[in-house]
């Protein structure tokens, strides 16, 4: 009796070879070569020209002029960014690192990172706006997270995610002094005030409008104590405010600098030491009688 043999299915391989091929595009941790810089250029100037127009298409006599131009381009780019999307998902099999290496779950685990999300979501509005489901200026609003897909390429927004995740007890204890301050100042003003200016300081929340406005020194001066003790108050909160701020940015900007030591340090050129005895030209081991003389000399 002979074995059966299981046909293999036809032009798997054919696929196989074309989704490893494409996963090189969308693969982040892959070498870049020119064929993946001119795509992901073009990608973001069709990111950056598709927010311009869903910006320019809320101004009402731009609109009525172009809708259809805006129609068809919004619908264009959508059809391009859920191409984009889907490919992704199929490719993340053939990633670099075989992180998503499973048919299904590693497909899924993909599917449940931050970029994958802002894909998702940044084709969603567009589609349900096809749809006519949702409210339009909310969509239209929504449909502006497509700028976060610039962030994916960008060193720059690597380099500052690296820094508050470093950072991050630092930036949480400024945010716990922030916060702290805020509600103190803020029930302060509302108990200094309130007799003063009932109409102003009606109540502990709008007083602390007050305190964020004297914290981050900005003043609009719809709120302005009229008593001593509130003034004085105010001058604290001020002071307070600065002092917190500028910690703050010195906290961002030592760890920008440290992020930006390790880089290089990580990327530098490791220093060969090259032997006496090996010819630094051609890499053969010179003999005894030519270094003896040149050491000598």
């Amino acid at each position: 009796m002979q074995d059966c043999q299981i046909p293999s299915r036809p032009n798997s391989g054919h696929w196989s070879s074309w989704r490893r091929r494409l996963s090189h595009l969308f693969d982040d941790d892959a070498p870049r070569n020119r064929v993946i810089r001119l795509f992901n250029l073009l990608l973001a100037l069709l990111i950056v020209l598709n927010v311009a127009a869903v910006i320019l298409e809320t101004v009402e006599p731009i609109r009525a002029r172009y809708e259809v131009f805006f129609l068809g381009a919004e619908r264009a780019a959508t059809a391009i960014f859920a191409a984009e999307y889907l490919l992704r998902v199929w490719t993340a099999v053939d990633l670099h690192g075989g992180r998503f290496g499973h048919p299904l779950w590693g497909r899924l685990r993909y599917m449940r990172g931050f970029f994958p999300l802002i894909d998702l979501v940044s084709v969603l509005p567009a589609m349900l706006g096809i749809l006519g489901a949702g409210d339009l200026r909310v969509l239209r609003l929504l449909r502006l997270l497509r700028m976060l897909k610039l962030t994916r390429h960008s060193k720059v927004f690597s380099l500052l995610w690296s820094v508050f995740r470093d950072e991050a007890q630092s930036i949480g204890a400024l945010l716990f002094i922030l916060c702290l301050t805020l509600t103190v100042s803020g029930a302060l003003a509302y108990m200094i005030e309130g007799e003063e200016q009932p109409a102003v300081f009606n109540s502990i929340p709008a007083a602390m409008w007050w305190a964020i406005e004297t914290l981050t020194t900005v003043g609009y001066g719809d709120m302005v104590p009229a008593t001593a003790a509130g003034k004085l108050l105010g001058g604290l909160v001020s002071i307070v405010g600065i002092g917190t701020l500028a910690l703050f940015s010195g906290v961002i900007t030592v760890g920008f600098l440290e992020q930006l030591k390790t880089r290089r340090e990580h990327h530098a050129p490791v220093p060969v030491e090259i032997s006496r005895e090996i010819c630094p030209h051609c890499g053969h081991r010179l003999s005894l009688d030519l270094i003896e003389p040149a050491a000598k000399a």
